[in-house]
């Protein structure tokens, strides 16, 4: 089956879904590259406190996507993403009228329990997709809320800059709120349409008979992993699930967190390629993103959980040494053509994330844990991010970029090679887990 065709037998909700997350991404595009110009030059607050903001929003997402997932499962997705976006609107509020360092810090804390609590978005779509699209839908998911993002910082970047205006910034901040805020009344009209609000009545969910068989049969075949009450001691009993957190922990820190902290760090200080630069290869990354998405989805259906993470992990390695490679050449055409094809390369493994990482993740829980199980991986997505710009920060400001470069290269080609034989990760292709009539279980030798 093609891409394309893949796309198009996509149900209705799905459609939907992808839409409304779309109107989310569009806002937190216009104000994603403005934060620290918007606090510093626009409202006289030093770098220290709008960095530090920053942080504060990291801080604010690894608390809310533990407390969201409990939510969700507590109370029932609507709820968690609902209060995820009210947050993360109340945050942009803050921005918006923050003139002093502990408004603004305040502010970036609360909208980091709102974007935390945002991983409850994919816990959500496992609920409303039926599970035979989840890897399609999830990495479409992925490519769009890219490519509005990216359009939106493109649209934040250039009206910001050309007017110069305190209001100005203060509008895209109001139009971020009322992104959120928009969101969530689709999301709950989404609901009301398809008759599927029905964990919204409160209590714990518990899983229906067909599915509590399933869960036992599941456990009876893993009894190492499988979750058992939902908590999240039960969840991170899960070794399975551990596995996979240790990895993407791992890729975060090197990897996706080096994106917008690491790498341009390193070209700024050891290249001659400057902000227009790497505005370029940006762009570069979002429309390979797209790319990606369109050609390879269905072929990623057909790669094992344990190749597409090896591959993801060569990918990074490969995208690192491109970007040592811009190093050398210092400046010219060469070093900016060298930077491209590291971006297209980083959008490979990108979207080899999106199709794997969520798909298992919603396979192995059930649902009275699937919000847990999420907030676990959206955690550590989060932890990645704040503990990848410490690391680079400190390497680069002290002069080791060849350390930092050659070092994430190989540390990367290294975790694939063990993925690729690891025991802990499914041998079975991302198809095989689109069989909702009985769990996917591994082989105990595997």
């Amino acid at each position: 089956m093609s891409s394309m065709k893949s796309l198009r037998l996509l149900p209705a909700p799905a459609r939907r879904l992808i839409a409304i997350n779309a109107v989310n991404a569009a806002g937190t595009g216009l104000v994603v590259p403005l934060l620290v110009v918007y606090l510093h030059e626009m409202r006289g607050l030093s770098l220290a406190t709008a960095t530090g903001a920053v942080a504060a929003t990291s801080l604010g997402a690894l608390v809310g996507g533990p407390l969201a997932g409990w939510v969700s499962d507590r109370f029932g997705r609507a709820p968690a993403v609902w209060a995820a976006l009210v947050c993360a609107a109340l945050g942009a509020v803050g921005f918006v009228v923050s003139g002093t360092p502990e408004a603004a810090l305040a502010s970036g804390l609360v909208q980091g329990l709102g974007i935390g609590g945002a991983i409850t978005w994919n816990a959500l779509i496992a609920d409303q997709v039926p599970r035979e699209h989840w890897s399609v839908v999830f990495s479409t998911d992925f490519a769009v809320v890219n490519a509005v993002m990216g359009l939106g910082g493109l649209v934040g970047g250039l009206v910001a800059g050309l007017t110069d205006s305190l209001l100005v910034f203060q509008l895209l901040y109001g139009l971020d709120a009322l992104s959120f805020l928009a969101t969530g009344f689709l999301v709950s009209r989404q609901l009301r349409g398809t008759g599927q609000a029905r964990e919204e009545a409160g209590g714990e969910r518990t899983p229906q008979p067909a599915q509590a068989d399933q869960t036992e049969q599941t456990e009876q075949a893993a009894p190492a992993g499988q979750p058992g009450p939902a908590s999240y001691r039960a969840v991170l009993r899960d070794r399975k699930l551990v596995a996979l957190l240790l990895v993407v922990l791992t890729l975060f820190t090197l990897g996706y967190s080096q994106l917008n902290s690491g790498m341009p760090a390193i070209l700024l200080a050891d290249s001659t390629l400057g902000p227009t630069a790497l505005g370029v290869m940006f762009a570069v990354n979002t429309g390979a993103v797209v790319l990606v998405q369109v050609t390879l989805m269905h072929r990623f259906k057909d790669l094992t959980p344990r190749t597409a993470l090896a591959l993801l992990a060569g990918s990074w390695a490969f995208f690192w040494l491109l970007i040592l490679a811009v190093t050398g050449l210092g400046g010219g055409a060469y070093a900016l053509l060298s930077g491209a094809a590291a971006m297209a390369v980083f959008a490979v493994g990108e979207s080899l994330l999106a199709a794997t990482g969520p798909t298992l993740v919603n396979s192995w829980a059930d649902d009275s844990n699937r919000g847990r199980y999420n907030a676990a991986y959206g955690f550590v997505c989060s932890l990645g991010f704040t503990v990848g710009p410490l690391l680079s920060g400190r390497l680069v400001e002290d002069g080791h970029v060849v350390l930092m470069t050659a070092g994430a290269a190989l540390a990367l080609a290294a975790l694939g090679l063990v993925l690729r034989g690891s025991r802990l990760l499914p041998s079975t292709p991302l198809s095989g887990f689109e069989d909702e009539s009985r769990p996917v279980v591994e082989p105990a030798e595997s």
